[in-house]
């Protein structure tokens, strides 16, 4: 009886063992084959995924990465030939830029007058008023343009206004490789002094809505396409937002952190990493993606980054989650402890 007891009493501390390890703070991520990792908690500070290993790079893979990608080396060498735009704050603009750069912040090219859950907050302006901000930047489609920003504590903002850029049709921009960081530590120079901007007439659009999607559009192919969710674990997890009107995800979406396409040096992964990242969820190139985050920055830079990795039909959902619960779309609100991860 007594030996009962015992084994009883064992048993009961076990499952309160098993319950008070359950309710803790720590959720876990788990893959297909079972290995594990605790959802990151740090915001956009977390610490990124180590690249996938064991990846082969194809034929034209850096052509086209170098299609959308600058160097700082290449910078430097063309630099009295490109405009350089940076993306970054005011503030932190007027704490420090490369030399002669212009600047403009993603709000500044979208309808941020509206409220958050109206479905047209965040997006992109319209053609002719894009023309106008570009040209009033000295930028008329004649001369290359290399956005950069903070990679490591930004949002994604550099592939955002390029990917903007893109919408617009013009193709020949791109983001700084490391941005801001990779240039100091390659002893590129900053600077205070203010940039004399000359004003253009801005240029002609010559649109690709190919790389666009609204609500309508990805409500008509909920069940037919592939969605990416590039906001942190616990947005995608349902436990946290940006000021949607919900917490929540897009039915049917898989996740991969925006950051998680970059190195821990701010350098973005190879085309043939940024691959396996993507594969793993069984999303291939040759099948459409539309991906969301919460205004569309974040995808936008996502956006960026698959076409650049051969995902030729990867479009960002501009409004996003925003506008997706904010037009009371249909939302899965399930509070997930345990997510696919997409390590390699």
């Amino acid at each position: 009886m007594k030996k009962n007891r015992i084994i009883a009493l064992a048993l009961v501390f076990i499952m309160m063992l098993s319950l008070a390890t359950g309710c803790g703070k720590k959720e876990t991520v788990v893959s297909g084959d079972g290995a594990t990792r605790t959802i990151r908690t740090d915001d956009n500070n977390s610490t990124v995924l180590a690249a996938p290993t064991d990846v082969k790079e194809l034929d034209g893979d850096q052509a086209l990465f170098d299609s959308y990608v600058y160097s700082v080396d290449k910078l430097k060498e063309n630099y009295d030939e490109v405009i350089v735009l940076d993306a970054r704050t005011k503030e932190e603009y007027d704490k420090g830029h490369l030399p002669n750069a212009v600047r403009a912040q993603w709000q500044e090219w979208s309808n941020v007058e509206v409220k958050q859950d109206s479905g047209e907050w965040a997006v992109i302006q319209s053609y002719d008023k894009l023309s106008e901000f570009f040209g009033k930047l000295g930028i008329d489609g004649t001369k290359a343009v290399v956005i950069y920003t903070d990679t490591q504590a930004g949002w994604g903002e550099e592939g955002r206004q390029l990917w903007t850029f893109r919408v617009f049709g013009l193709t020949n921009t791109y983001i700084l490789n490391g941005g801001i960081k990779a240039w100091k530590d390659a002893g590129g120079k900053v600077t205070t002094d203010a940039t004399n901007i000359v004003a253009v007439t801005g240029p002609t659009a010559n649109p690709n809505e190919d790389l666009f999607a609204d609500t309508e559009y990805l409500a008509g192919k909920i069940d037919s396409v592939n969605i990416l969710d590039t906001r942190e674990d616990a947005e995608f997890a349902g436990t946290k937002n940006y000021g949607e009107k919900t917490n929540g995800r897009v039915p049917n979406s898989k996740h991969i952190w925006f950051k998680d396409f970059y190195n821990a040096d701010g350098t973005l992964l190879t085309p043939a990493q940024i691959r396996a990242r993507v594969e793993a969820l069984g999303y291939t190139t040759d099948k459409e993606v539309v991906l969301y985050c919460t205004g569309g920055i974040r995808s936008g830079f996502s956006t960026i980054v698959l076409q650049l990795a051969g995902y030729t039909k990867a479009r960002n959902y501009n409004a996003s989650f925003s506008g997706w619960a904010g037009t009371d779309q249909t939302i899965d609100k399930t509070v997930l402890k345990e997510l696919v991860t997409y390590s390699k």
